[in-house]
């Protein structure tokens, strides 16, 4: 069994340097958890049926061992705004309306605030990193940035109909649903800057895409579609939303051949071994990425070639490339402040 471990760490703000000046540092305002147990959805399904909702948003991975994972919100996220796991740093800031995943670790901790955004703390060498980009901005690892763990925030039901094998973190009694926060909070309002981009509402929520070479905002408001073309600097991505639970992922139009992880086997920093994966079936071949051109069809997207469907999570569920994934992009809803903030140069797709 794994342990779990709850941290919460103390820091008075007179600590900061003069490069984390714009940081409200409250590392007390949120416990971070660390390495909880694992069991997987089809379980936690039976564990907590009576206070599970369908509806209840979850913040799902969707790539790597048992189809990814999913982390029911009320019951982790808003009470433990980061999680630091072999499977992930998963963060949540509801003030700036997002919540996301980076590379496996067992060293984050929630540390403040800053341009509204949260913030957390690597504390093997204090670097500070923003939650919503992963870019390390003071300490010793500054203008680094994190690696990606494609997310997306579906539905609890929607998610465990799908994929009722992905992992799901062990729901034990002392997890208890915590509603959306009904106010910003105090210190994540006081951070933000005093002059913001007003080519956009500042609570709007937009779809940020990070290529790797610019940014791209594309308002949710505008999204009618479940498929959606964005050009950018590092060339044409595709943008999936599903209607009933307003998902939205971001790939590129490429889908990769179905492969079979293997579980986190971490070490004691929560890193595990790299795994390329088996391709499947057992004894296939290695197939190099095929294009995809798609399109929507009777409200589902669709490989106009093979004529594979593909859902929100960029993976083929029906046809000849069914079980093949697209590859994910750096992509996040958020509100707008948040986002321009952070990518001041951000280009707004139309």
């Amino acid at each position: 069994m794994r342990a779990i471990l709850v941290v919460t760490v103390l820091m008075c703000s007179a600590t900061l340097r003069a490069d984390d000046s714009d940081v409200r540092a409250r590392p007390d305002a949120f416990p971070t958890l660390v390495n909880p147990n694992c069991s997987h959805c089809v379980d936690e399904m039976k564990r907590r049926a009576g206070e599970l909702r369908a509806k209840d948003p979850v913040l799902v991975w969707t790539r790597g061992y048992s189809d990814g994972g999913a982390i029911p919100i009320r019951f982790f996220l808003n009470s433990y705004r980061v999680i630091s796991d072999s499977y992930g740093v998963f963060v949540h800031d509801p003030d700036a309306g997002f919540a996301r995943g980076f590379a496996a670790s067992y060293h984050f901790r929630f540390h403040g605030w800053r341009k509204g955004v949260m913030v957390m703390k690597d504390g093997r060498d204090g670097t500070l990193y923003s939650c919503l980009t992963g870019l390390a901005f003071a300490g010793p690892k500054q203008g680094t940035r994190l690696g990606n763990v494609p997310t997306l925030v579906s539905q609890w039901g929607e998610w465990t109909e799908k994929y009722p094998h992905a992992v799901a973190y062990h729901m034990f009694a002392k997890y208890k649903p915590v509603e959306m926060p009904r106010e910003v909070h105090a210190d994540s309002l006081k951070s933000r800057l005093k002059k913001i981009d007003r080519r956009l509402p500042a609570e709007e929520m937009v779809f940020g895409l990070w290529t790797g070479k610019s940014a791209v905002a594309l308002p949710i408001s505008q999204m009618s579609k479940a498929l959606q073309v964005i050009e950018t600097l590092a060339g044409p991505a595709v943008v999936l939303r599903e209607p009933r639970t307003g998902s939205l992922g971001a790939y590129w139009p490429k889908a990769h051949q179905p492969r079979k992880w293997n579980a986190p086997r971490p070490d004691k920093d929560g890193i595990s071994p790299p795994d390329r994966g088996v391709p499947l079936p057992i004894g296939a071949a290695v197939t190099p990425p095929v294009p995809v051109n798609l399109e929507v069809v009777a409200g589902k997207v669709r490989d106009r070639r093979t004529r594979t469907i593909f859902d929100v999570a960029g993976r083929g569920v029906d046809g000849p490339l069914a079980g093949w994934t697209l590859e994910p992009l750096d992509a996040v809803a958020c509100k707008w402040f948040a986002w321009s903030a952070e990518y001041p140069g951000t280009t707004i797709a139309e």
